[in-house]
C-alpha cells in the first residue's frame, strides 16, 4: 500500500506539473518471464541440479529405513549395548540427512544460490531493456502490471510483447523435461510453481525443509 501511494503521488505529481510531457507505458514482468525462452532454459537447469540433490537426499533416506528395518529383526537377537549403538547410528544418519537437506533447500541453501546465480542475470538484461526503450521512446514512466498496483491502462501503452520479442531474439526455448519432478519434501518453496520469483519483486521465498524419513 505505501509502494501504490507513492506511485499515485509521483504521477500526480507528474501529471499536475508535466502534463504536457508525461509518456506513460506499463509492462507485465510476469508474462515477460512466462514467456521467456532464456528463462525456459534457466528452469531447466536449475530442475537439473535440484533432481540430483534431491536423489541425494531420497537415498540417504533410503538408508535410513534400510537400517531401522534390519534394527527392528535383529533388536530381540542382540544385547542392549548392541542396540544402544544400532540407534545412535541410526541417529547419526538422521542428523546428516537433516544437515544434508538444509544444505540443499534451506534458507540460504545451495538451491536459493543457484536461483539466483541463474535468475539475476536475466533479471538485469530485462530491466536494460525497458531501461533503453524508455529512454529511445522518451518514455517519462514505464510500470509494471504484474506487481499489482496498477488499476487500469490502456493496452495501447503495454509494451510487454516490445519487451518478450527483444528479450528472446536470437533465443530458442528449450524442450521441457518431464523427468526433473519436484522434490516431496516438507515446506519446500518451488521458486517455479507458480512463475519466477525474480528481482523485480521479492526474491526467493524457502522455507528450511524438516527432515521426515
Amino acid at each position: 500500500m505505501k509502494r501504490l501511494s507513492i506511485m499515485i503521488l509521483a504521477l500526480l505529481a507528474l501529471s499536475g506539473i508535466y502534463a504536457q510531457n508525461v509518456k506513460l507505458g506499463y509492462v507485465n514482468t510476469d508474462r515477460i518471464l512466462l514467456d521467456s525462452n532464456e528463462a525456459a532454459e534457466i528452469s531447466r537447469l536449475f530442475n537439473l541440479d535440484r533432481q540430483n540433490w534431491t536423489n541425494q537426499v531420497r537415498e540417504m533416506d533410503a538408508d535410513i529405513q534400510q537400517m531401522e528395518r534390519d534394527f527392528e529383526i535383529r533388536r530381540l537377537s542382540i544385547s542392549e549395548a548392541s542396540k544402544r549403538e544400532l540407534q545412535t547410528q541410526i541417529d547419526a544418519k538422521k542428523q546428516e540427512a537433516g544437515r544434508l537437506l538444509e544444505q540443499y533447500f534451506g534458507e540460504g541453501g545451495q538451491a536459493e544460490i543457484r536461483y539466483r546465480e541463474l535468475i539475476d542475470p536475466l533479471t538485469k538484461k530485462i530491466q536494460d531493456i525497458i531501461t533503453k526503450i524508455a529512454e529511445d521512446e522518451n518514455y517519462t514512466m514505464i510500470l509494471d502490471v504484474s506487481m499489482g498496483v496498477v488499476l487500469f491502462a490502456a493496452p495501447s501503452i503495454d509494451l510487454t510483447e516490445q519487451i518478450l520479442q527483444e528479450l528472446n531474439k536470437d533465443t530458442i526455448k528449450p524442450t521441457p523435461d518431464p523427468q526433473t519432478d519436484k522434490p516431496d519434501f516438507p515446506d519446500y518453496k518451488d521458486p517455479f510453481a507458480d512463475g519466477f520469483n525474480d528481482g523485480f519483486n521479492d526474491g526467493f521465498d524457502n522455507k528450511p525443509p524438516e527432515f521426515k524419513p
